[in-house]
């Protein structure tokens, strides 16, 4: 059910790349930098570039900059900027229910469904792009004091 695709989390990492290196940053060196073809990073970059995200520099030292502090970009907005569906999809949905399920009127999981789409949503909103450059540990600290699992359901390491 939740997926990222590959261009969403290449996008992601083109980001924090450029959010590290808290300059100006060329497609040439931003594809080396994280091992992905031309091609694939200028596609990218105009995604991020028509929502947003990035700004393009053109001239002889042009280049690519974030749009906004990493603190004041959303993991969301990244990754809806080269996203044409959610990244969480549930397949039951009133509006078109499907006919193999005898359970369209009236069903128990579709609630479920629903507020996980929406607990995912809320944590790719509240997560910015500063917090993506957070080491693991703290980044894993930081997520169970906003969104606390039971005791026995933490994620493994």
């Amino acid at each position: 059910m939740f997926r990222v695709s590959r261009a969403e989390e290449q996008a992601v990492r083109l980001i924090m790349r450029m959010a590290l290196g808290d300059r100006q940053m060329t497609l040439s060196e931003l594809a080396e930098n994280e091992n992905l073809p031309e091609p694939t990073v200028a596609k990218l970059l105009g995604m991020l570039r028509r929502r947003g995200v990035v700004e393009a520099m053109r001239g002889r030292n042009g280049g690519y900059v974030l749009a906004a502090r990493p603190c004041d970009i959303s993991a969301a907005q990244v990754i809806g900027a080269v996203s044409k569906d959610p990244v969480f999809g549930y397949p039951c949905r009133e509006s078109n229910a499907t006919p193999d399920c005898p359970r369209n009127e009236n069903c128990g999981l579709r609630p479920v469904w629903k507020h996980l789409e929406s607990r995912v949503t809320e944590v790719l909103h509240q997560t910015s792009v500063e917090d993506l450059l957070k080491r693991e540990l703290a980044a894993r600290r930081d997520l169970n004091e906003l969104w606390p699992l039971k005791q026995g359901q933490a994620p493994s390491a």
